[in-house]
């Protein structure tokens, strides 16, 4: 039995399955800082926001306000939490 012939379908489909699932979980695609002002300019609060490749489009997730940007930029991105 020769299985070449069936090597480059099997392969294309693993490689579908493979990045349709990744587009269900949400594929990291970058994130920014968020600044926002608290009783006053001195009092400056960073978040930082994580956005996720999705099949439904681009999903943000906001993390937790920090006093300072060093904290905020070491801060991970967690990744979304399924919505089903």
């Amino acid at each position: 039995m020769k299985l070449s012939p069936l090597r480059w379908p099997v392969f294309g489909l693993m490689v579908i399955v493979v990045i349709g699932y990744a587009l269900d979980r949400g594929v990291y695609i970058g994130s920014t800082i968020d600044v926002s002002a608290r009783e006053g300019p001195e009092n400056l609060l960073y978040s930082k926001s994580c956005r996720y490749l999705h099949f439904d489009g681009v999903h943000d997730t906001i993390g937790v306000e920090r006093h300072s940007r060093g904290e905020a930029e070491s801060a991970s991105c967690a990744p979304l939490e399924d919505s089903n």
